[in-house]
């Protein structure tokens, strides 16, 4: 059953009418979508080249050192602990409200900072930040299966994360520049969010089941099924972070010196991202199990090849081979959890798969280190997780050819 369904006979703005009445997404709403999902990466790396003259500024208040790094991490701790939340709060009273106030206070609050002195009210503002973006991201996830299906579903998801690294690289390069100017002068990029709060008002409307004498009877929340989706998603989010989370470390660790040299072999590998989520457009009679065996095996290849590749010359494509993995790690790990989940328990479930999903952004760090502890050097840790990886992959395409 389409779950989208007009809520008055005439359409807003980008919003086609079906032959049975019912709303059409289009591209107006795979745009809006893509700008809302843009929004989370604005929340870190806007902010990631001013971190020094934020150490710099606040270099006298208490706990500076404890304080300074949470500006940038305490949203996506947010995100881990109250996406579950956000998303039955979206399931209950619907989706188009919770987003607009959300994407309100996440421009609002993003922008606070320019008017704060105080630190503790700077990481205060970060905290509602984190919960707005928790709403973003899994109303964004939850609109996603609500408005498209099938090969446009596909398709939107791969458009997604082909521009995702190009997106990230402006946000990157415009908070280093604003940075150069003011340490305050990065948060105006949250002005971004109040366009795309414009665009979403006008663009997407809120997804309604058929009336009541048509919808299926209320079933449970699928606990089961969501415990199997957010420990593959965890697993999974645990090897996606060994590079997007120690990217520089990887490249210092393979001879490169200079901060800046290392941005751009960061962001020339990162166009593997790009590649990824085009081969997962291009290709959508490919399952979600062999998307994974693929991811596995891309991740495997990359953390092992740049352990032990002699020069840079050799270990900057085989960085890349992750980055192409990246790119198609989100679009398949958000279809495989959208098959689950209906539009009566969207929101909540992918709310919960947002949070498994940036909860290894905390774990795979200490991860990475417990592998060291045995005595091995970091890349001799990331070698051993590209190892599981392709041990895993080995184990799933055996898996498959059994089935078949």
């Amino acid at each position: 059953m389409n779950p989208l369904q007009s809520t008055a006979p005439t359409p807003q703005p980008g919003a086609a009418l079906g032959d049975s009445g019912r709303r059409k997404a289009g591209r107006a709403q795979g745009l809006a979508l893509m700008g809302i999902m843009a929004m989370p990466t604005l929340a870190l790396a806007a902010l990631v080249p001013s971190l020094p003259q934020l150490f710099q500024q606040f270099s006298s208040v208490p706990n500076f050192q404890l304080l300074v790094p949470m500006i940038i991490t305490v949203p996506s701790l947010c995100v881990a602990l109250f996406s579950g939340f956000m998303g039955a709060i979206a399931d209950r009273w619907g989706r188009r409200t919770l987003l607009l106030v959300a994407l309100f206070a996440f421009a609002l609050l993003g922008l606070a900072p320019m008017f704060f002195d105080s630190l503790l009210l700077i990481v205060a503002s970060r905290v509602i930040v984190g919960l707005a973006e928790a709403a973003i991201l899994t109303v964004g996830n939850a609109l996603m299966g609500d408005y498209f299906e099938g090969e446009e579903r596909q398709k939107w998801l791969g458009y997604q994360n082909m521009f995702a690294p190009l997106i990230g690289s402006a946000i990157l390069l415009s908070g280093g520049f604003l940075a150069g100017m003011h340490w305050r002068y990065p948060f105006l990029l949250y002005l971004s969010g109040f366009a795309v709060l414009a665009w979403v008002y006008f663009v997407c409307w809120e997804p309604r089941r058929s009336s009541a004498a048509e919808r299926p009877p209320a079933t449970p929340f699928p606990w089961r099924v969501t415990l199997l989706v957010c420990g593959v998603t965890v697993l999974f989010s645990l090897v996606f972070f060994v590079q997007a989370v120690q990217h520089g470390r990887i490249f210092g660790d393979m001879g490169v010196a200079s901060p800046e040299r290392i941005s751009v072999l960061a962001t020339v590998a990162s166009l593997g991202t790009v590649l990824g989520g085009y081969l997962f457009k291009r290709y959508a009679n490919v399952t979600v199990p062999q998307w994974m065996m693929v991811v596995l095996a891309l991740y495997g290849a990359s953390y092992v090849g740049v352990a032990w590749a002699p020069n840079l010359v050799i270990g900057l494509p085989l960085d890349a081979l992750g980055q192409v993995g990246g790119g198609l790690m989100l679009p398949v790990l958000v279809t495989w959890a959208l098959q689950h989940y209906g539009a009566e328990h969207r929101g909540r479930g992918m709310g919960l798969w947002g949070g498994a999903f940036f909860l290894g952004q905390f774990l795979s760090p200490p991860l990475v280190t417990l592998i060291g502890s045995v005595g091995l050097s970091f890349l001799g840790s990331v070698a051993v997780t590209g190892a599981a990886c392709l041990l895993g992959a080995i184990v799933m395409a055996f898996t498959q050819t059994k089935e078949k």
